[in-house]
């Protein structure tokens, strides 16, 4: 019986001095989608923290494309050591997973959550010439055009989309889609007047709502947010079923070592909550949430089936 204990001992040895060695050389970050999107700000304050914690280089690599496929494949090419990790928010490894009965990834199997960093609302906006001050406003004067205002986002199964689908299968109202390539594009024409209303992820719109150069009438938070303290939920303003959050977190593969998982997971809680880099979250639309291993594995889990039954019932997932 010894041999086969002292081979258990050397392995749990080896295990541990893995995980207290770890990292010694370079992170390699994946961020699957293009510079100064909401993954990529997120990431780089994260690698920015990680960086000084560890005294090792965090290297953000932008791979976009396919609605973030493309850098989850980059990551999974790597070793599963802790090594080669990525960004991943609630659209690209949940929302696009669960729009599909047959995805080109299983979010359980293909991607471990790691830690959560901070989350994001949408904000409900309109054109400044448009005569509604609340959303009890809009409501009744939307009520009175049917299918005459128009809305834009960025695309079916984007979260400024789903947001609005909400928003009008809770009030029964109509609105004409207008499809975006990009947040700030349906901004742009929010501004100049051509759609009349977007409901867009908060660190697109926070600027323009601050300056008052666009109405803000809720946010899909469930708090008010501090950035934003004049802004009432659509609970607070009479619309409580709206409530949606985005959010972004950090992923490794599958095999990934437990001790160097919960590694990186601590060191993301204690990034995350570092009085200068929630400031830095703050200041571009984000709350800091700091997640470790266990909580955001839970709330990867539970989005999962979240999302899958609402896009079902919004009848999007094909």
């Amino acid at each position: 019986m010894r041999a086969p204990l002292g081979l258990a001992f050397f392995l749990l040895l080896s295990a541990a001095a893995s995980a207290q060695s770890f990292p010694s050389r370079p992170i390699r970050m994946i961020v699957p989608f293009p510079p100064a999107g909401i993954a990529d700000l997120s990431g780089r304050l994260v690698a920015e923290g990680l960086r000084a914690k560890f005294n090792q280089p965090v290297i953000v690599e932008n791979k976009p494309g396919a609605n973030g496929v493309i850098g989850l494949r980059e990551m999974l090419k790597g070793e599963p050591d802790g090594y080669t990790v990525m960004i991943g928010t609630v659209g690209s490894v949940v929302i696009g997973a669960a729009m599909e009965t047959s995805p080109p990834f299983d979010p359980l199997r293909d991607m471990v959550a790691i830690g959560g960093t901070a989350e994001y609302a949408t904000a409900m906006v309109v054109n400044k010439q448009l005569p509604v001050n609340t959303l009890q406003e809009f409501i009744a004067y939307a009520k009175a055009r049917p299918g005459k205002l128009t809305f834009g986002s960025t695309g079916v199964g984007a979260l400024d989309y789903l947001a609005a689908a909400l928003f009008m299968k809770e009030t029964g109202i109509e609105m004409v889609h207008v499809p975006y390539k990009g947040g700030p594009a349906a901004l742009n024409d929010l501004l100049g007047g051509s759609i009349d209303v977007i409901i867009e992820v908060f660190p697109v719109v926070m600027e323009q709502i601050r300056s008052g150069a666009i109405k803000g009438l809720a946010v899909s938070s469930s708090y008010r947010l501090p950035s934003l303290p004049d802004v009432p939920t659509f609970a607070e303003a009479g619309l409580p079923g709206v409530t949606l959050t985005g959010w972004v977190g950090l992923y490794g593969p599958p095999g990934l070592p437990a001790d160097v998982r919960d590694k990186l997971g601590g060191a993301i809680v204690e990034v995350v909550r570092q009085h200068d880099i929630k400031e830095k979250f703050q200041a571009i639309g984000f709350e800091p949430t700091g997640l470790a291993v266990p909580a955001f594995s839970s709330l990867h889990a539970g989005e999962i089936k979240r999302w899958v039954t609402f896009l079902t019932e919004l009848g999007l997932r094909k």
